[in-house]
């Protein structure tokens, strides 16, 4: 038995330790893809909360048919969409969307933190949906299949928005590091 269905089923019976150790083994890669979808540290973190709440309440009738890191970065993903609904709505834009690049560094790839802070502030120019797809490509290592299953639409349209957001990104970069 995978240590995830152990800790699940742990927790299923009530052990509060299997829900924190759940949190502590994936904390930090569930926050880091919910900050780059939203890009408000205090946002994703209350992403992060509620998703693991959501897991403590409903563990008893939970079926995660293949893994659990792929089940709550979904979880996460639906999470940030929601939220960042309610802020459009509140808000009817999402440019007021915001926090310092430097309070964290999610862009695991690059070494350099003021290039990670360039590459993260340059990612939230792209549109959400090609934002998403990145994100949850490269960030959380899904599968393309997987992003078009969570997204609802189809592996061509997952694949068009990551090379988009790809080419995107490439020019914002030069364009950003020629100046």
């Amino acid at each position: 038995m995978s240590e995830d269905k152990h800790l699940l089923k742990l927790l299923r019976h009530g052990d509060s330790n299997a829900l924190r150790r759940l949190y502590e083994k994936y904390r930090t890669d569930l926050f880091t893809v919910a900050l780059s979808l939203i890009h408000d540290v205090h946002a994703a973190e209350d992403c992060l909360q509620d998703v693991f709440v959501r897991l403590a309440e409903g563990a008893a009738d939970m079926e995660i048919r293949r893994n659990l890191k792929g089940y709550l970065v979904s979880s996460v993903a639906n999470r940030a969409r929601d939220q960042l609904r309610k802020k459009t709505k509140l808000l009817d834009r999402t440019e007021n969307i915001g926090c310092s690049a430097s309070a964290i560094n999610p862009v695991k790839v690059l070494i350099d933190r003021e290039e990670s802070a360039r590459v993260f502030d340059t990612l939230m120019k792209l549109p959400y949906d090609q934002r998403e797809v990145f994100v949850l490509r490269v960030q959380a290592g899904m599968k393309f299949k997987e992003i078009a299953k969570l997204q609802n639409i189809s592996t061509r349209t997952v694949i068009s928005r990551y090379r988009y957001g790809i080419e995107k990104l490439k020019v914002l970069l030069e364009r950003d590091g020629a100046k």
